[in-house]
C-alpha cells in the first residue's frame, strides 16, 4: 500500500470516528435532556398516561317547604365522559355515542373541542342519559376506548308545576355563564340554577364535585381506583312557603293570568307566591318540546307576574291618597265630601264608578267602604301631585321590595317632569285625579302592593318579603335560620294609619265584600278594578290582612284581564285563602 492510499484510509477512519463520536455525543446529550432536563416533565406525562382523575357533579341540596315537603331534589342519572388521549378513532367512537343518545355527532365534537382541557382530562359530553341508552353503552364500553359511563344525578320536582316560579329550574351552563364562573370550578355541561330559588341560592345548593383517581391500562380502561374523595352535597334549603297554601293559591288562579300571594306581615315570610299561567320545571331536565315552548310563549307562562308584572293598582292605591290627605291635614276623619256621581273639572265630567247614581256625603271611612272615586279625586286635587308623589315614594313604589328572587321589577309613579319629557305635554289636574284612584300612569307590582298593605297592618314597619327560612348543612344537619330584615319604616303617624285601617275594616263589612269574612275575625281589605283600555275588560285586585289589631297574615289576589268585571266578586276566593290560613295556624291566636 503506498503512502497515498494509506493517507486516504487514515482520513476515512478519522471521518468515520468523528461521525460516530458526534452521533454518540448527540445520543448522550439527548438522553441527558430527556432524563435530566425534561425528566420530571416526561415522568408527569407517563403518569398522566397511567392515571386519570374522574370528577362528577355533587348532588344539589334539596328545596323543602316550611313543613318539610320536598319541592326539589336529585335522583340518580348517568353521564358520558370522554378522554381524548384514549380515543383511537374519535369520529367512530363519538358516532356510537351519538347514535345511542340521540345527540348530534357535531355537537359532541364541539363539546370536546371547546372544553379547554388537556388530553388526559375527562370531558362530560352528555348528561342525564336515558336508562336504555346507558345499558346499551355499558355493553359497548369495552370496545370504546376513551368513552366512559359514570353515575350522576339529575334534578327532579316531585310536585310538578307547584311553586314553579318560586323554584325556577336548572339547566346546562351556557357559554356566557361559563366565562364568568370558570374560576369557581364550573366546566362545560355542568348543571346550574337558571331561575328562581335555584339561581338565587346556587352557591348554597351546588355542593362540591367528587374526585376519583384511577389507574388505567394501555387501552385507557380503568384497572384500579387509587384514591377517591366523594362529592359533598349542597346545602338543603327550607323555604317560608307552605305547600298547602301555595296549592290553594294556584288553584284559585287556574288558567287565568294573575298572581296570588300570602305573607306574614310580622316578619316578611312569604307563605305562598303564585303566578299564572305556570309551567312544569321537570321539562327543562328532560328537554322542552317545541309544542310546550310554543304554548308557554303564547301564554307568558315563564313570566313571574307576582314580582315582575306592573299593573295599574286601581282603588288599592287609595290607601296612598288617603294617607297623603290625612298626613298633610288636607282632610281629617271628620271631613265630608259630597259624591253626586261624579266631579266636573276643566269642563270634563269625571264619573264615579257608581254613575249615574251617587254616594252622597262621604267621610274617609265610608269612602273606603264605598271605594268612592269622587272622594279620592277631591283629596288628590287638594293635596296636589307633589304630595301624592311624596307618599307614593314613602310606600316604596319606586323601589324593589328586595325579595330574594331574580327578576323583580319596580312599580312606577308619574311626575310632571316625567310626563313633559316622555310626551312633551304639561301635567294636568286630571292626571293628578287619575293617579289618586290608581289609574293613569301609576303602576305597581303585586309583591309591592301586598308589601304596602303589610306595612299599614304593622303601623308603618315594612319587613322585606323573603322566601329563605333556613339552610341545612348536609353533614351536621344544623339549620342556619334567616334573620328577617326591616326594609323601611313609613314615617307616617300612627293616627293616620289607624284611620286608614278602620276604613279598610269597613270595606270587609260592606255589600258583596261580606263574603270575605272568616268567623268573627276582624279583616281589613281593599278592592281595585283597573281599566285596560278594552271595554268590559279589567285587571282586578283584592288585598286584605287580618286580624285587624294583631295582624298575622296578608293576602292578595290579582287577575290580569280578569274573568270578573268587579273585584268584589273575588271576595269568596280571598275568603278561601284566609280561611285555610286560620284553619292551619290556629285561628286568631295562631302563629307561624
Amino acid at each position: 500500500m503506498d503512502k497515498l492510499q494509506q493517507s486516504r484510509q487514515t482520513r476515512r477512519f478519522l471521518a468515520v470516528t468523528v461521525f460516530f463520536t458526534l452521533v454518540l455525543l448527540g445520543i448522550v446529550a439527548r438522553l441527558y435532556f430527556l432524563q435530566v432536563v425534561k425528566g420530571s416533565y416526561y415522568a408527569g406525562v407517563a403518569e398522566d398516561n397511567r392515571l386519570r382523575i374522574i370528577s362528577t357533579a355533587a348532588p344539589r341540596g334539596e328545596i323543602r317547604d316550611r313543613n318539610g315537603v320536598v319541592l326539589a331534589t336529585d335522583i340518580p342519572s348517568f353521564d358520558i365522559v370522554v378522554t381524548t388521549y384514549d380515543l383511537e378513532n374519535a369520529d367512530q367512537e363519538l358516532g356510537v355515542v351519538a347514535a345511542m343518545t340521540g345527540v348530534k355527532l357535531q355537537t359532541l365534537k364541539d363539546t370536546v373541542d371547546k372544553a379547554g382541557v388537556g388530553p388526559f382530562t375527562p370531558i362530560t359530553v352528555a348528561r342525564n342519559v336515558s336508562k336504555s341508552a346507558a345499558l346499551k353503552l355499558a355493553e359497548r364500553e369495552p370496545d370504546l376506548p376513551g368513552v366512559q359511563l359514570v353515575m350522576s344525578t339529575k334534578r327532579s320536582y316531585p310536585l310538578g308545576s307547584l311553586a314553579a316560579h318560586v323554584l325556577g329550574y336548572t339547566g346546562e351552563i351556557g357559554g356566557t355563564e361559563l366565562q364568568l364562573l370558570r374560576a369557581d370550578g364550573y366546566v362545560m355541561k355542568d348543571t346550574i340554577g337558571k331561575d328562581g330559588i335555584e339561581l338565587q341560592y346556587e352557591s348554597l345548593l351546588r355542593g362540591e364535585k367528587s374526585q376519583k383517581l384511577i389507574e388505567v391500562d394501555a387501552g385507557g380502561k380503568a384497572v384500579k381506583t387509587l384514591q377517591e374523595n366523594p362529592a359533598a352535597p349542597g346545602k338543603s334549603i327550607i323555604l317560608t312557603i307552605d305547600a298547602r297554601l301555595q296549592k290553594t293559591c294556584e288553584e284559585l288562579l287556574g288558567d287565568n293570568q294573575g298572581a296570588a300571594i300570602m305573607m306574614d306581615p310580622r316578619n316578611g315570610d312569604l307563605l305562598a307566591l303564585a303566578s299564572a299561567p305556570t309551567f312544569d320545571p321537570n321539562k327543562f331536565i328532560s328537554g322542552v318540546s317545541s309544542e310546550d315552548w310554543k304554548s308557554w310563549s303564547a301564554k307568558g307562562s315563564l313570566f313571574d307576574r307576582a314580582i315582575a308584572g306592573s299593573f295599574p293598582p286601581a282603588s288599592t292605591f287609595k290607601v296612598v291618597t288617603g294617607t297623603a290627605g290625612l298626613e298633610t291635614h288636607t282632610v281629617t276623619d271628620r271631613s265630608i265630601i259630597y259624591c253626586g256621581g261624579g266631579l266636573t273639572v276643566g269642563g270634563r265630567l269625571f264619573k264615579c264608578w257608581i254613575w249615574p247614581g251617587g254616594h252622597g256625603n262621604e267621610d274617609i271611612y265610608k269612602a273606603y267602604a264605598d271605594s268612592c272615586d269622587t272622594y279620592f279625586w277631591t283629596v288628590a286635587r287638594l293635596v296636589g301631585i307633589e304630595s301624592l308623589d311624596t307618599y307614593a315614594r314613602k310606600f316604596g313604589l319606586d323601589k324593589p321590595t328586595g325579595i330574594d328572587l331574580p327578576g323583580e321589577t319596580t312599580g312606577f309613579y308619574p311626575t310632571p317632569q316625567w310626563k313633559l319629557g316622555k310626551f312633551k305635554e304639561p301635567w294636568y289636574e286630571g292626571d293628578t285625579m287619575n293617579m289618586g284612584i290608581g289609574q293613569g300612569y301609576v303602576l305597581e307590582t303585586p309583591v309591592r302592593n301586598i308589601s304596602i298593605f303589610s306595612s299599614i297592618a304593622m303601623n308603618g314597619t315594612l319587613w322585606r318579603p323573603h322566601l329563605l327560612k333556613a339552610s341545612v348543612d348536609p353533614v351536621t344537619k344544623v339549620e342556619t335560620q334567616t334573620t328577617p330584615v326591616v326594609q323601611d319604616t313609613l314615617g307616617i303617624s300612627t293616627a293616620t294609619l289607624t284611620t286608614v285601617k278602620k276604613g279598610l275594616n269597613l270595606v270587609s263589612k260592606t255589600g258583596g265584600m261580606t263574603r270575605i269574612q272568616v268567623g268573627d275575625i276582624e279583616i281589613c281589605a281593599k278592592t281595585g278594578t283597573a281599566e285596560t283600555g278594552t271595554p268590559n275588560l279589567y285587571h282586578t285586585w283584592l288585598v286584605a290582612f287580618a286580624p285587624m289589631e294583631n295582624p298575622e297574615v296578608a293576602v292578595l289576589l290579582m287577575y290580569e284581564n280578569s274573568p270578573y268585571e268587579r273585584s268584589t266578586s273575588m271576595a269568596p276566593l280571598v275568603h278561601t285563602m284566609l280561611q285555610q290560613y286560620f284553619d292551619l295556624y290556629g285561628g286568631k291566636n295562631g302563629i307561624n
